[in-house]
């Protein structure tokens, strides 16, 4: 995947192989809605998403309105295959397994019907590990919604925050410029 992806334009197509040992490609879901959602079990901002079921809410909703959601899992530094896995519903979502770290970032990414690149940026307005007094806003799920109206995204990028994965495929200063079509 590329580092410098547009909002805005078609989505690159990229591969991976899934828990089950299947390759997923992108292509394979032409025509939905696609979320493709980085996150690992060694994270404690993934992991924060998972416990307070922010993560099962969501897959559910997908699930009930025909998005495909894909969870692309980086390499694996401390945990097994085995335990990292465990809890892991696989009728709810595809995971991905990057081991080469090609296809990571630390980001949701939303692409429509048409392919194109919709949203990018973070699951909800809770950017730390602490509780905020703030209402909670869920981009994700807004995003989502948009979509499901058929309307354009409202709000297509916003800050995205979690544990830093370097890409291969990111600039040699470890930016990933993800910006809007002018």
């Amino acid at each position: 995947m590329s580092a410098d992806l547009l909002l805005g334009e078609k989505a690159p197509n990229f591969q991976g192989q899934d828990l089950q040992g299947k390759q997923q490609r992108l292509s394979d879901y032409a025509g939905k809605i696609v979320v493709l959602e980085w996150s690992s079990p060694e994270c404690p901002y993934s992991r924060r998403y998972y416990e307070n079921s922010t993560l099962d809410s969501l897959y559910d909703y997908a699930a009930k309105n025909g998005i495909t959601w894909i969870n692309i899992v980086p390499q694996l530094q401390t945990l097994s295959r085995e335990v990292a896995f465990k809890n892991i519903d696989t009728a709810k979502k595809i995971v991905v397994l990057d081991n080469t770290l090609d296809i990571s970032t630390a980001q949701i990414i939303i692409i429509d019907r048409q392919g194109i690149l919709s949203y990018s940026g973070a699951i909800d307005s809770t950017a730390m590990l602490k509780k905020t007094a703030s209402e909670v806003v869920p981009y994700t799920r807004n995003a989502l919604d948009d979509l499901l109206a058929g309307r354009e995204v409202g709000k297509k990028i916003t800050r995205a925050f979690g544990c830093f994965i370097k890409n291969n495929a990111q600039p040699r200063d470890g930016r990933m410029p993800t910006r809007s079509r002018p």
